[in-house]
């Protein structure tokens, strides 16, 4: 028997600075109808002792129905965050 496992989801983030970091989507918490994504840094190297950067994201959908994700409002954060702690 074959085991159905779904592709992760690897998002690419732009900082403010100009520089790219890849994430993957490590969970998606639904909150007052909009979804948000935890996203988690993918070290460059596989013998990395960083710590990885955790963000969340709001997940909206652009004019072509391709998810978007955007950065949450304060409050959208904190509500997240508590959400994503207490799991």
């Amino acid at each position: 028997m074959t085991e159905n496992k779904e592709e992760p989801i690897v998002i690419t983030i732009t900082g403010p600075d100009g520089t790219e970091q890849d994430y993957v989507q490590d969970t998606v918490i639904p909150l007052a109808g909009k979804e948000f994504a935890v996203l988690v840094s993918i070290p460059e190297s596989e013998d990395s002792t960083e710590e990885p950067d955790i963000i969340l994201a709001r997940i909206d959908t652009d004019e072509h129905g391709e998810p978007l994700y955007v950065p949450p409002t304060d409050e959208e954060y904190d509500a997240v965050a508590e959400i994503y702690e207490a799991m």
